[in-house]
């Protein structure tokens, strides 16, 4: 049924001020209960109403990674899990310039990123796992693809294992040079819990400064065998030159949380952007 807010009769408290017709809370009040009566009605087909947020840091991954990239036309991504290729499309909308290397160990889930990036520019698949050292590792591939993981599946996790792969694994480290990659501006990761091992394996990149951002999902949750504490991935980043620029959208399990994005940022490459970009107020900077 629609909402006819003309019908509503609104009059100041009287405790609050005497002449309603006069008062300067009047105005305030009726807009905060109008507010209120919408967002009821709104919450009761199932939705909700949020404020804008604007260019604040800690809402849309995307933007926030295009916003520590300005003034880079081209830049270099890292897509650590591409899966089916749903980042390279994100990324692609926000960067339309970029060069990405995609990579996906598992055979099945290859075929269909690489058939999805066929005639996307400077898009390059990879049929690779990535891991802390160049080797061969066992793919734990479930029946949903975006769960399959070189970690053996625990409590929390969901689906079953369908079959387990043997794979070829590189270390970025090893690739970058192979490949003449000299500057990462974004690794992204999404190995279902995997994710320290790909850190490891750029430990000498970290170290040279030349990843930009990390961008990865971490898992609180008792998904996977063998997860590290988070306290042990942020250190690491820490020791590598990294900060920690904000966390995304929770999401839980039980109760309590169960994993998260996370965009972290070299501090070098931090320090140029302030200094090529200094904002002119901390309201535009924040």
């Amino acid at each position: 049924m629609p909402c006819d807010v003309s019908r509503w009769s609104i009059t100041a408290h009287p405790t609050r001020c005497g002449n309603a017709s006069h008062c300067p809370w009047t105005g305030v009040r009726e807009m905060g209960i109008v507010r209120k009566t919408i967002r009821g009605l709104v919450r009761q087909t199932g939705f909700d109403i949020v404020r804008y947020q604007g260019k604040r840091l800690g809402v849309d991954p995307y933007k926030d990674m295009q916003r520590f990239l300005k003034g880079v036309n081209e830049p270099v991504i890292f897509d650590v899990g591409a899966n089916v290729g749903q980042s390279v499309d994100d990324f692609k909308a926000t960067f339309p310039g970029c060069t990405i290397h995609s990579f996906e160990p598992s055979p099945s889930t290859y075929q269909m990123l690489k058939a999805h990036c066929e005639g996307v520019s400077n898009v390059q698949a990879w049929n690779y796992g990535v891991g802390s050292v160049d080797t061969t590792l066992t793919l734990e591939e479930n029946e949903y693809s975006d769960m399959t993981s070189f970690l053996r599946p625990s409590t929390l996790a969901w689906g079953n294992i369908v079959k387990s792969t043997e794979v070829p694994v590189v270390a970025l480290d090893s690739f970058a040079k192979d490949h003449d990659v000299e500057f990462i501006h974004i690794l992204k990761s999404d190995t279902q819990g995997y994710d320290f091992e790909v850190m490891k394996g750029a430990d000498r990149l970290m170290k040279e400064n030349r990843i930009g951002l990390v961008f990865f999902e971490f898992i609180f949750s008792d998904q996977y065998t063998g997860i590290p504490p988070f306290d042990e991935v942020y250190r690491y980043l820490m020791d590598h030159n990294f900060t920690l620029v904000t966390f995304y959208r929770q999401f839980y399990q039980r109760e309590v949380i169960g994993w998260t994005d996370a965009l972290f940022i070299n501090r070098e490459f931090h320090k140029k952007r302030l200094e090529d970009y200094q904002p002119t107020g901390l309201r535009n900077w924040e």
